[in-house]
């Protein structure tokens, strides 16, 4: 770890500062979650972007503890530069490297402040082969389905694609991390090996459905190596009615203890054809007790906003696993660029249990009662200045259910993006 006492986050704003005087260059449209757009010509067949991004984060009495109602702060402020070498429509290479900053705060009393220097991604795309049919991708390269179901991770590996008609296959072989991620500070990343084969059909230009299998062979000693097979679709039942679908069987063991489950996520958002866009989105989820998610999942999407959130709860945030999550939603649009969304979720365990996998929350339920409580989430997004830029303000308040002991309070969060691409 880098320890700076200030003098870090004195020489980020220092950078910050300097990188938003710079006069805006023209460039195309951008996904927030996405590294920057290389827009800017340095050479023949080399091109570059950068963007900056800042998230603070404040979180109060995740313990749902009545006598001490911590108070957790974060700020990571971060750049990221990109880089494509693009000599032919065959071949191409990709590198983002990400200088960022961590900053930790429990009750005012500094716990974490170091730099990061990684490469996000740095991969070679050969493409277009075989009758623009086929292409292979090897190095560091982003692994995203279409809800973050599944992953939502930069990974070490090699992916082949195939392209028939309206089908599309892929797959891969791949690891957290065959080097260093962090440059300054020892991350190895995930060690597990992955093994993915995922296939998917165009029903429409609206809708698709795909299948896949996944394997991932954790060879440490008592470590997890489930196995998941599972469908997902998503698309349009009629016009302006959005639907999902994730339906998986997992087998597997976790040391001596048999991983094995069904989890599924279904639902719908309705988008009235009217002034501002109103809408109204239901979904439910279920995840049988020994049922997990992969764990490089983001759980991340949209209703009909102008930017991603944690669809399961912002400040909950849990894993689909040994859980019903019922979610109800409204918002409008009341500009083309900006959103806001009103999110209710109500959370029941499958077999009362004394414990949450992957939650945020750092309570524990007694395991007494299937009830964990809810959450109510707003969330604030805009997308403007051509894309450029993005904002997104997320306030979680998480009320805990008989689950949790009887004196346990209540718990809430607030969380600011910002991010401007050049």
């Amino acid at each position: 770890m880098l320890t700076t006492n200030g003098k870090l986050f004195s020489l980020f704003t220092v950078l910050f500062s300097l990188f938003l005087s710079v006069t805006e260059s023209n460039g195309q449209a951008f996904d927030p979650d996405d590294p920057p757009e290389t827009t800017i010509k340095l050479a023949p067949y080399l091109s570059f972007g950068a963007q900056i991004e800042v998230e603070y984060k404040y979180q109060r009495n995740l313990d749902l503890d009545t006598e001490n109602d911590e108070d957790l702060s974060t700020l990571e402020p971060e750049i990221v530069f990109a880089f494509l070498f693009n000599p032919s429509r065959y071949f191409e290479a990709f590198a983002a490297l990400k200088f960022a900053g961590e900053f930790e705060f429990e009750d005012g009393d500094t716990k974490k402040d170091q730099a990061i220097l990684e490469f996000e991604q740095a991969y070679l795309l050969f493409k277009d082969l075989w009758e623009e049919r086929l292409a292979f991708q090897l190095g560091r390269q982003r692994f995203e389905d279409e809800r973050q179901w599944l992953y939502d991770a930069e990974l070490d590996g090699v992916r082949t694609f195939l392209q028939f008609s309206s089908f599309l296959a892929e797959f891969s072989v791949s690891t957290g991390g065959l080097v260093n991620r962090d440059l300054l500070n020892k991350d190895a990343g995930d060690k597990i090996n992955n093994y993915i084969a995922h296939g998917t059909y165009a029903i429409s230009e609206e809708s698709n459905v795909a299948a896949y299998f996944i394997f991932r062979d954790n060879t440490k000693e008592n470590g997890d190596s489930p196995i998941f097979f599972g469908i997902h679709s998503d698309g349009e039942l009629a016009p302006d009615f959005d639907y999902w679908l994730e339906l998986a069987y997992v087998i597997g063991k976790n040391g001596t203890k048999d991983i094995n489950g069904v989890g599924f996520d279904i639902g719908s958002t309705y988008v009235f054809d009217v002034d501002y866009e109103p809408s109204v989105t239901l979904g439910y989820a279920f995840g049988q007790e020994k049922f997990r998610q992969t764990g490089l999942q983001a759980n991340e999407s949209d209703f009909n906003g102008a930017v991603d959130f944690i669809y399961y709860g912002e400040l909950l945030d849990p894993e689909l696993s040994n859980m019903s999550i019922f979610t109800a939603g409204a918002g409008v649009n009341p500009t083309e660029e900006s959103s806001l969304d009103l999110i209710y979720h109500y959370y029941l365990q499958t077999k009362a249990s004394d414990s949450l996998r992957d939650a945020e929350i750092d309570a524990d339920p007694e395991g007494r009662n299937k009830s964990l409580g809810s959450e109510i989430d707003f969330i604030v997004g805009y997308e403007g200045f051509e894309e450029k830029f993005a904002l997104a303000l997320s306030l979680g308040y998480f009320i805990p259910g008989n689950a949790f002991p009887s004196d346990s309070e209540n718990a809430f969060l607030t969380k600011v993006i910002v991010e401007y691409q050049f």
